[in-house]
């Protein structure tokens, strides 16, 4: 006796319960790769946690009266199990409400301790017996069947090994079919699918792959390269050509400033060739040929940020799943800071073409391509770009007034100059409590530092030094000047001398901005710094790292009243 004489009682019932799985619960379970994050109880109890509630009460519901009529016997050597001595017993969950397959099988491990592994034991011994190697169809119907297969198997064995230990705890349904599921979880991940399955796969991949698509993602770089391929992760790779991108043989590989680390990717994939070549904000644009395989090519080691990822075996990002010659352009910018440098690429389907270097200004690519390197130019804005790693990086107004005294500043912000509060103290504050203004979400606050005959005026996070009527007045004894800019990507510039506006806006979208001949705000690179910049240049006076450490260390901020937004801003809270 044995499992020979169990294969044939476990054959000639298994016909009848296969059809009886709905087919999308068939699918998740023919798809199923369990996660590890569950480990409550025993094995099985673990997998049936975490293959979900809503699974587990469907597959009840669809077979709890077949099972209910179900006997299938097993010999008796193939359930060694001692009998049980409790008598008496209870379940208490601390996690909620169980659902019944849940506390059935909790009941058994307590009364029948090892059955459930008996029968994750004996599923395995049969699993040849649920292979489907016909399954035919789409991915659904090949994952259903598949499924279905080895879900049945599992409560045919299940149903068999419980009701044969004799108690009615063994005997409920809720715990054969709670006991098979788990089983199921634990078993079928191992099973390779049925052959028609990968085939299948890729049929789905290229149905649902619609043009154009765009993502992000953080690349993971090593020895100065990040890949996109259909497996390979070269490591002698020649970027003497172009200086930033080469072919492989299933994809290509980007040179990177930093040796190892991250780096960013925006990734735009287009039925064809783009409109046009932008060249503004980057230092490097270069365009290559690869032929792919078989398509699909992915960010090696990639961590998604948002966007497309496809569901079918964890996918992330991924180029066309088409086989064929592919372009892709690649942009890029900071390759010579040796951080924070950020790639656009490219990608569309189009028969080989040479490559084509459409810019080449950074001393990286030059030295890649064996170029003497171009000067080093210090930027007009260098000494502001501090800003872009402050505590008010991502939203800010900073004016400089030139004139007044600090009494006199903050009166003309809207501020009470004899009601300091601490800077500390309300950053310290509950949330509930510092987003007591309904309207704007914050406590609108002015710091201010008096340094010779400047007043230096910083909001965090605010807006009002940029109010036209606000600077206007702040100007009336000299010069004050303000750059503005939030989250949003909202920006501005505003100047005044003598109480005469001079200019407020953009420079991107608004001309006639003083000093700024060769700040390039086309370039959206230190758009901060370079407001910054052009505020000193007016004012005579720039803001450093140390004017912003001694406004901390002074520890004093005003109130400013609530006023309605002037209706020549936008709200910093919405996008425009």
């Amino acid at each position: 006796m044995g499992i020979k004489e169990f294969e044939p009682l476990v054959t000639a019932v298994l016909p009848d319960i296969v059809p009886l799985v709905p087919q999308e619960p068939a699918a998740r379970l023919g798809r199923w790769e369990p996660k590890g994050y569950s480990e409550r109880g025993t094995k099985v109890q673990s997998a049936l946690e975490e293959i979900g509630d809503v699974l587990s009460e469907r597959l009840l519901g669809a077979l709890e009266l077949t099972v209910d009529r179900l006997s299938v016997d097993i010999p008796d050597d193939l359930v060694a199990l001692e009998r049980p001595t409790v008598t008496r017993f209870g379940i208490v969950s601390m996690g909620g409400e169980q659902t019944a397959t849940k506390q059935a099988v909790a009941i058994v491990e307590q009364v029948h301790p090892g059955a459930t592994d008996l029968v994750v034991e004996l599923v395995q011994a049969l699993l040849d017996k649920a292979a489907v190697p016909g399954a035919a169809g789409d991915e659904k119907e090949i994952a259903a069947q598949h499924g279905a297969s080895h879900f049945a198997l599992a409560v045919v064995v299940s149903t068999a090994v419980l009701r044969s230990l004799g108690t009615a705890v063994a005997a409920e349904t809720p715990a054969i079919i709670g006991a098979a599921l788990g089983a199921t979880a634990i078993v079928i991940p191992t099973v390779p699918k049925p052959a028609g399955y990968a085939a299948a796969v890729l049929a789905k991949r290229r149905a649902e792959y619609l043009l154009p698509r765009q993502s992000s993602a953080s690349a993971v770089v090593r020895d100065h390269m990040f890949w996109i391929t259909e497996g390979s992760s070269p490591s002698d790779v020649d970027f003497s050509a172009n200086g930033l991108v080469a072919a492989v043989e299933d994809g290509v590989v980007i040179r990177t400033g930093v040796a190892e680390g991250h780096a960013r990717l925006t990734i735009h994939i287009l039925e064809g060739p783009p409109d046009e070549v932008d060249l503004t904000g980057y230092d490097e644009v270069v365009e290559i040929s690869w032929t792919a395989p078989e398509g699909g090519a992915v960010v090696r080691g990639d961590e998604p940020m948002h966007g497309y990822r496809h569901h079918m075996g964890g996918r992330r990002w991924e180029s066309p799943p088409w086989p064929g010659d592919y372009r892709i352009r690649v942009h890029v910018y900071g390759r010579d800071d040796g951080e924070d440098s950020s790639y656009r690429l490219t990608i569309w389907q189009a028969p080989a073409a040479p490559e084509i270097v459409y810019k080449k200004t950074d001393r990286l690519g030059h030295r890649l391509r064996g170029e003497p390197e171009p000067p080093l130019v210090i930027p007009p804005d260098a000494d502001h770009r501090w800003i872009e790693k402050s505590t008010i990086s991502q939203a800010a107004t900073i004016t400089v007034i030139q004139g007044l005294t600090p009494e006199e500043v903050i009166k003309t912000f809207g501020g009470d100059p004899a009601a300091p509060v601490s800077i500390r103290e309300i950053a310290e504050r509950p949330a509930w409590e510092r987003l007591s203004n309904p309207r704007y979400g914050y406590v609108p606050l002015l710091t201010v530092l008096a340094v010779d005959d400047y007043v230096l005026a910083v909001e965090d996070n605010g807006f009002e030094g940029s109010d036209r009527e606000t600077l206007t007045a702040l100007s009336r004894k000299g010069t004050a000047a303000s750059v503005y800019w939030n989250v949003n990507a909202n920006f501005r510039l505003t100047f005044a001398e003598n109480g005469n506006l001079v200019y407020s806006g953009s420079p991107r979208i608004d001309p006639g901005a003083p000093h700024i001949e060769d700040l390039d705000f086309e370039d959206y690179r230190h758009e901060h710094a370079k407001g910054m910049t052009a505020v000193a240049r007016f004012t005579g006076r720039g803001f450093t790292e140390e004017d912003l450490a001694a406004i901390y260390a002074a520890d004093q901020a005003y109130v400013l009243e609530d006023d309605p937004l002037p209706s020549d801003m936008p709200n910093p809270l919405t996008l425009e």
